[in-house]
């Protein structure tokens, strides 16, 4: 999977990236090898008073849809680790969903050559 990872008001370090490549690789095993597959990934920082809040957006364009997670949290790796798990929990659905979609029209395919069959 090809993706881009974007700082607004964060330094993306090395570290950072790492840790991003690492989420995403969990999020990757849903995307069958598609090699059309992007994600953008944010990292923000929104200071707002004595405190500030990190927040993490990634966004996956996959076979013409767009998936999307995006979290707040007190850290960065907390965030980046909500949004990554959203994200993965929302990929592993549409697969699953896809899945059980095939696997029941291609029983009434079946159904349907077993009564073919029965007609001759």
């Amino acid at each position: 999977m090809n993706y881009n990872i974007k700082g607004t008001e964060v330094p993306v370090t090395d570290e950072l990236r790492t840790y991003v490549e690492k989420q995403l690789a969990h999020a990757d095993k849903f995307v069958n090898g598609d090699t059309t597959a992007h994600a953008d990934v944010e990292l923000a920082y929104l200071a707002d008073g004595r405190s500030g809040k990190y927040r993490a957006e990634f966004t996956v364009s996959l076979g013409g849809e767009i998936y999307r997670a995006e979290h707040w949290g007190s850290s960065m790796h907390e965030a980046i680790d909500l949004a990554g798990g959203d994200l993965s929990h929302e990929l592993s659905r549409n697969k699953k969903k896809k899945q059980s979609v095939l696997r029941r029209t291609s029983l009434r395919v079946k159904e349907y050559l077993r009564g073919w069959r029965s007609d001759l």
